[in-house]
């Protein structure tokens, strides 16, 4: 049997109420009601408002509504004036307008496992130390590829659970990193935002803050003041932006960009690795420059979850593996980001990389440099020991132990 690995990051699950209560796990016909905002332009929540941006027949717009009833569609006007509108294999057109492919029933409705996890109807704790909270269930843009399709643009308020989120927050000892999720945060009215960043301020214990949102790409002018003051007040807050393709690096999204900065934001990105819309090396390669050049750190680039209505976008593994091979040829090493893939279950992310450590012989390592060039390195290190700093909170028998 397998030894255990002792470093291994351990898990809480926890009993109680579900963020799937308020969803169907079988994605029954939405009820055309908004949180938040309005779906009003500049938003098109129809097959009739989408056919006024690109051209659709009779059969393409009925075809449209039929899968927006089961798998929600809203598209800012701001993002449809960055696509292709003669092009349908436009890939923001892709991400954005519904294709019939969503319908075939394969995947997963929680490919990760976050019922599972779920604390709170707004708060999920896959591990001790960090979470995510569930700000909204509502986005500017109702990606194709999304991942929590089962409950992000349904008829859920998550605002009716903060109060019993932030209490849950504030009696877990352990709880050091919040990632402010959902749906989108920053769709939050301004006033409610400022509201949820200070009460997560007010929580010592929280050491850092992460905000995932795809607004200042999709609907920058959706970031407002008040938002930006929310930030300012409790930096430093990592922003982590998803952003998928150079199209959607527009001069829009570089002045959110800046924004962001200047109230103290450090920010990173995270992309999903898409079929037919950036499994590319020079789409993602000119991507990551891009987004370096602006300030932003490429993060993650992830192998897309096995989610039901989502499944023609899975590229195969090979495919991200030769792709990051050929960025660490090619790019500089700020415009790489990890690429990762989530087990599926909630068993936590594991990153996927080229192979360079090719074989060993004694202590020689022979490797391959990322141009192909073979080379070598003595692994002839002498064994670490404890130091007994008290950093790991262990005494020196337990950390050495540990070490064996």
């Amino acid at each position: 049997m397998a030894k255990k690995d002792q470093f291994a990051p351990r898990r809480t699950k926890h009993a109680g109420r579900r963020t799937e209560e308020l969803t169907s796990h079988h994605y029954p016909k939405l009820p055309r009601k908004e949180e938040g905002r309005s779906a009003t332009l500049p938003f098109v929540s129809n097959a009739e408002q989408l056919s006024k941006y690109i051209y659709l027949t009779e059969e393409d717009k009925k075809e449209i509504q039929k899968i927006s009833d089961v798998f929600p569609l809203r598209i800012p006007e701001f993002y449809l004036y960055l696509a292709d509108k003669e092009n349908s294999a436009c890939p923001l057109r892709k991400q954005s307008v519904p294709s019939k492919a969503e319908l075939i029933g394969v995947g997963q409705v929680d490919p990760l496992g976050e019922q599972r996890f779920s604390a709170t109807p707004s708060f999920v704790r896959k591990y001790p130390d960090r979470g995510v909270f569930f700000a909204t269930f509502q986005c500017a843009m109702y990606c194709r590829f999304c991942n929590r399709r089962r409950v992000v643009g349904r008829s859920g308020d998550a605002r009716t659970s903060w109060e019993e989120s932030f209490s849950y927050m504030e009696s877990e000892e352990e709880l050091r990193e919040v990632i402010v999720s959902g749906g989108d945060p920053f769709t939050l009215p301004a006033d409610d935002f400022s509201y949820m960043m200070e009460r997560l301020k007010s929580i010592s214990r929280i050491k850092t803050l992460r905000i995932s949102t795809r607004l200042p790409v999709v609907h920058p002018e959706g970031m407002k003041k008040g938002h930006l003051r929310a930030i300012s007040k409790r930096s430093p807050v990592w922003v982590v932006i998803h952003i998928n393709h150079p199209t959607e690096v527009s001069p829009e999204f570089v002045d959110a960009v800046k924004r962001l900065r200047e109230a103290g934001a450090s920010l990173v990105s995270q992309t999903v690795l898409l079929r037919d819309v950036n499994d590319c090396p020079h789409i993602l390669l000119k991507l990551f420059e891009m987004l370096v050049s602006v300030g932003v750190k490429p993060y993650y680039l992830f192998q897309l979850d096995e989610v039901k209505g989502a499944m023609h976008f899975k590229t195969g593994v090979k495919e991200g593996i030769r792709i990051i091979h050929f960025l660490r040829k090619n790019a500089s090493g700020l415009a790489i980001p990890q690429y990762a893939l989530d087990i599926p279950g909630g068993l936590g992310k594991v990153p996927l990389d080229y192979q360079y450590l090719k074989r060993r012989n004694g202590k020689l390592l022979h490797l391959e440099s990322p141009s192909g060039e073979d080379g070598s390195y003595t692994d002839d290190g002498k064994k670490s020991r404890c130091r007994e700093c008290g950093i790991c909170g262990r005494g020196k028998t337990e950390a050495e132990k540990m070490r064996s």
